[in-house]
């Protein structure tokens, strides 16, 4: 469909990337545009713009699909069984995607960056490696600055590094980055997807839109990635910390990072980037992401010398393994992003031994069986809190009865504060309290954020109460 063939248009899902999807319809095409959410006015926040904006407001027991849409642009937190969606496809009206619609306005270079972890963490760091070689960047997508905001923000010599989830790439018809990076696919979303291979499919669309010009970039590896076939046109290119699947665009030899500029169509052949110890960013997992990074901006032409020194100096995300602070000589880490158990078990590669584990929240539909016979000998005790900690204490029973198990200890609290109270009771000086929750945070909390803003406090608190140097 052709963004000119619209008359009217709807939008569904009235959160950040919906208002800015509704608030770019009226500003670029000027066509009469309903927002569309099942929540009531007091729930949602940005409809005052809306109304500014000449946007229709239908929401609550009002949310349905306006007579005459010609296009519904859904956003990433609406499943396809919704009813408004089920209704547009019954009347053969195309549905969309934020990122979609902002696509059709973006003539800029795009990184676009996708996987079940390390999105976030890889995204601001494309971006912090773009601007640090003194280019215009936006960086946007799925860590909260919607897509649908950058047409009227970036010039069109700006970079776009957006993050992208599989639920912004289940929407999309045309929309086409010039470098994909798939980092990773593990089990996540099975809730919203149903099986692997679906999440898996809505992961690869990433590389669909690609042609000859584009790059297609994979993690090596990654036991989820490294056997998908990838679509499109792209180079290929793979990135792996060990021997890995090729043709190889960037890797590790001898502790150093290296990249092929060949392989990733700027020319140049091999060149080393800096040693594995001296990256800022701590753990096994960082050191993937890095390449996938480095490889990345190559690829958008920033030279090496400049990937190099970011390489070196990012300091990482906020709620990604962010130490917090030293209470009683105790570390404490949010790692409140770890919203799945692959993300846990690489948070692990970082802090491991001394660890107290905080574990639980709200459900995705996955098994913690794995996650339970992987934290032997790695952490002190796991601490469950939330709505999954039944059923992370189910798992952790069944291994502790498990034929040469050394069963992880393991409590159960009711709350992040009763968990953190625990631990400060029970952690030793040198010791870490991790929050790294292998689950999503809505039994609790809105988002990861605000989960991980809660440790923060909390952490905080327990500073400004600290017992006195002896």
């Amino acid at each position: 469909m052709e963004l000119s063939d619209a008359r009217v248009a709807a939008v569904l899902g009235l959160r950040e990337s919906g208002v800015a999807a509704a608030l770019l319809l009226r500003r670029r095409l000027g066509i009469p545009v309903g927002a569309i959410d099942d929540k009531e006015a007091g729930e949602l926040q940005g409809l005052d713009r809306l109304r500014t904006a000449g946007v229709e407001l239908l929401l609550a027991d009002q949310a349905a699909l306006p007579a005459g849409t010609s296009l519904l642009i859904k956003s990433p937190g609406v499943p396809a069984h919704n009813h408004v969606v089920q209704a547009a496809l019954a009347a053969g009206v195309p549905v969309w995607s934020e990122v979609e619609l902002a696509g059709r306005f973006l003539t800029n270079f795009i990184v676009g960056i996708t996987g079940t972890n390390g999105k976030t963490t890889t995204t601001e760091l494309v971006g912090a490696v773009v601007r640090d070689a003194g280019l215009p960047v936006v960086v946007a997508g799925n860590m909260g600055h919607a897509l649908a905001h950058v047409p009227d923000e970036a010039g069109a010599d700006t970079v776009v590094v957006a993050e992208l989830s599989s639920f912004q790439l289940e929407h999309i018809e045309r929309f086409r980055v010039d470098v994909a990076v798939l980092l990773n696919v593990t089990e996540d979303h099975l809730d919203r997807h149903g099986t692997l291979a679906d999440y898996a499919a809505a992961k690869l669309r990433i590389f669909e839109n690609q042609d000859a010009g584009c790059v297609a970039l994979v993690n090596g590896e990654d036991a989820g990635a490294a056997t998908l076939t990838i679509p499109g046109q792209g180079r290929r290119g793979y990135f792996s910390v060990g021997a890995g699947r090729g043709p190889r665009a960037a890797g590790v030899d001898d502790g150093a990072l290296w990249l092929d500029l060949d392989v990733l169509g700027v020319g140049g052949g091999r060149v080393r980037l800096c040693r594995a110890d001296e990256l800022a960013l701590r753990g096994l997992h960082n050191l993937s992401n890095s390449l996938a990074a480095a490889a990345a901006a190559a690829a958008a032409g920033v030279p090496v010398d400049s990937i190099a020194r970011t390489l070196r100096s990012f300091p990482g995300v906020v709620h990604r393994l962010q130490v917090v602070g030293t209470v009683d000589g105790v570390t404490y880490v949010n790692d409140s992003k770890a919203t799945n158990v692959d993300a846990t078990l690489k948070a692990l590669t970082a802090y491991s031994g001394p660890v107290h584990l905080i574990l639980g929240g709200s459900l995705k539909g996955v098994s913690f069986d794995g996650l339970a016979a992987s934290t032997e000998g790695l952490v002190k005790e796991a601490i469950l809190i939330g709505a999954a900690a039944p059923s992370l204490a189910e798992a952790y029973a069944r291994r502790a009865a498990a034929p040469g198990a050394r069963p992880t200890p393991v409590v159960q609290r009711p709350d992040l504060e009763a968990a953190l109270a625990h631990a400060r009771d029970t952690a030793e000086p040198g010791d870490v309290v991790l929050l790294s929750p292998a689950c999503a945070s809505f039994d609790h909390y809105r988002n990861f954020e605000h989960r991980g803003e809660h440790f923060i406090e909390l952490v905080r608190r327990m500073q400004s109460e600290e017992s006195p140097p002896r």
